[in-house]
């Protein structure tokens, strides 16, 4: 096979999820049971091959309908994982062997298992639910005495042990997966965001900002004299300057605007003009009350307009402000630390991802 066909059939199958190949998996497996019941007529009661015919036609309709969907919605999965689990049922009960009947009687776990694997909450315990009552009512049906409650009992934990098992892991793995995307976008000892998770907003607030022909202002604030303070007293001592400083910042920074530390004793602030406008003194202000530190802000501002032909990279966007503001740095370091220093940036034209129809509105004059 070429390079394209390979990747052709790689596409093929990313365009399924995992919840809708589980679903073909299993619905397949229903395929069989039509074809010994041809070849072994007294596999079935009397009389009941058309249905098991039709229970056969619905398993395919749901194999094309997952084919065709790629990706299952979750009212998809609920109606045809719960005609499944119908079809599954009545399978059992159409089987004359009993020990061939249990046999399908287990496959009534299968759905809430692909269930707890990739679908909210309330549709895994409602087919749980459901695949529950039916094992149970299969499982005793022409049992007596004790032997209904040991039956019963069996059919509960065939159905719920999968379920649970499946359930437990990807709560914890989402639970890592959750902490891990704290650590990868979150700065370690001062808990702000670092450059990484702090672009997905910075994004947004471009794009709001060439809606608006707003003004975007950056903001890098570095500690005065920081390697005297680690020299002097330590890293550790360090640390806390560092922790008190971007608290002293984040107390004041809007929720609308983004503050992350870069790295060293460097801190970054940035948001629309409209919300951070005058911040910076009030940052100088609360730091000389909260630290027994100074500290240097250097501004740069920009003014964002939609521009169809304009850019869309956040990072070199992000770049070209934040060197701006860099230059300022430089100005206020220069005239004496503990002040703020302005710098002016060319407009910046910004062309946010859009539809057609958005970008078509965007443009079109009104009339």
């Amino acid at each position: 096979m070429g390079r394209r066909g390979g990747r052709q059939l790689k596409a093929a199958g990313n365009h399924f999820d995992t919840r809708s190949k589980a679903v073909m998996a299993s619905a397949s497996g229903a395929l069989p049971l039509l074809v010994i019941a041809i070849l072994q007529p007294t596999f079935l009661r009397p009389g009941t091959l058309p249905l098991l015919i039709v229970i056969v036609s619905f398993t395919v309709l749901t194999v094309g309908v997952t084919l065709r969907s790629g990706r299952l919605t979750d009212r998809q999965f609920t109606v045809l994982g719960s005609g499944g689990m119908v079809g599954v049922a009545i399978s059992a009960y159409l089987i004359a062997d009993p020990s061939g009947s249990r046999a399908v009687t287990a496959m009534l776990a299968v759905v809430p298992a692909i269930a707890a694997s990739g679908s909210p909450p309330k549709v895994t315990v409602s087919l749980t639910g459901a695949a529950v009552v039916m094992a149970t009512a299969l499982s005793i049906n022409g049992s007596e005495g004790a032997v209904r409650f040991v039956a019963a009992g069996a059919a509960i934990t065939t159905v719920m042990v999968p379920a649970v098992l499946i359930a437990t892991m990807r709560s914890s793995l989402e639970s890592v997966t959750a902490r891990l995307e704290t650590l990868a976008n979150t700065d370690p000892l001062t808990g702000l965001l670092n450059r990484r998770g702090m672009l997905p907003r910075v994004g947004a607030m471009l794009a709001e900002a060439s809606e608006n022909s707003d003004a975007i202002v950056v903001s890098l604030v570095d500690v005065d004299h920081f390697k005297s303070v680690n020299d002097t007293r330590g890293h550790a001592a360090g640390d806390v300057v560092l922790t008190t400083v971007a608290e002293a910042i984040a107390d004041l920074v809007p929720e609308d605007a983004v503050v992350a530390r870069l790295g060293g004793e460097e801190f970054l602030v940035l948001g629309l003009s409209k919300s951070v406008a005058g911040l910076e003194e009030k940052v100088l202000e609360s730091v000389r009350s909260a630290c027994d530190v100074t500290v240097s802000i250097g501004v740069a501002q920009a003014n964002v307009v939609f521009d169809e032909r304009g850019g869309n990279d956040v990072e070199a966007t992000l770049d070209r402000l934040t060197y701006a503001a860099d230059r300022a740095l430089y100005a206020a370091k220069t005239a004496g630390r503990d002040r703020v220093a302005f710098a002016m940036e060319d407009v910046v034209r910004w062309s946010p991802t859009l539809t057609p129809v958005q970008r078509r509105d965007k443009t079109e004059p009104l009339p």
